[in-house]
């Protein structure tokens, strides 16, 4: 099926964009990816967390950087307003979840030092962004650090032999 034109043009944009491309990355040792569910999705649970564990606060996600970048001229102000409004889209599949994958592969690509995580169960190679893009890009990524490499080596074993309820997180750096 083919993508809808708010998903093409958000496509077009990032790729006629390499400035903005750049700009969708945390800080050196703040990643934080988080895929799945533990009793809630995950990124409730992180939303949660962040109120009280600073070290879980001072960690960039991927929203927080989408939301501070603005997008003047566009139809929606930040990137993330832009990509949530992909979320509504039908098939989404086909829409937000290209959408997402693009901008989480970007966000990935430009980590840098130890990559923090949460992730939880529910985390399936064709259906989560983490699996299907985040985990593959990070592995290619030279400017991770050894740590993170060994962790990402654990959820690639597990994704790749089935077991979808990892339930492990990693708080680095």
């Amino acid at each position: 099926m083919p993508l809808l034109q708010p998903t093409k043009d958000l496509l077009r944009y990032l790729r006629n964009n390499p400035g903005v491309r750049s700009r969708i990355a945390a800080a050196p040792n703040r990643t934080l990816l988080y895929a799945g569910s533990y009793f809630r999705p995950i990124w409730r649970e992180v939303e949660q967390l962040r109120l009280t564990n600073r070290e879980i606060a001072n960690k960039d996600l991927l929203p927080d950087v989408l939301g501070r970048i603005f997008t003047p001229g566009q139809p929606y102000p930040t990137l993330l307003l832009w990509a949530k409004s992909l979320d509504s889209l039908v098939p989404w599949e086909h829409n937000g979840f290209v959408a997402w994958r693009a901008l989480s592969g970007i966000f990935a690509s430009n980590a840098i030092g130890t990559v923090s995580f949460c992730v939880g169960s529910g985390v399936a190679k064709a259906d989560k962004v983490f699996a299907a893009t985040e985990l593959p890009v990070l592995l290619r990524n030279p400017n991770i650090d050894s740590l993170t490499r060994d962790v990402l080596g654990y959820y690639e074993r597990c994704i790749q032999t089935g077991q979808t309820a990892i339930n492990f997180g990693f708080l680095g750096g």
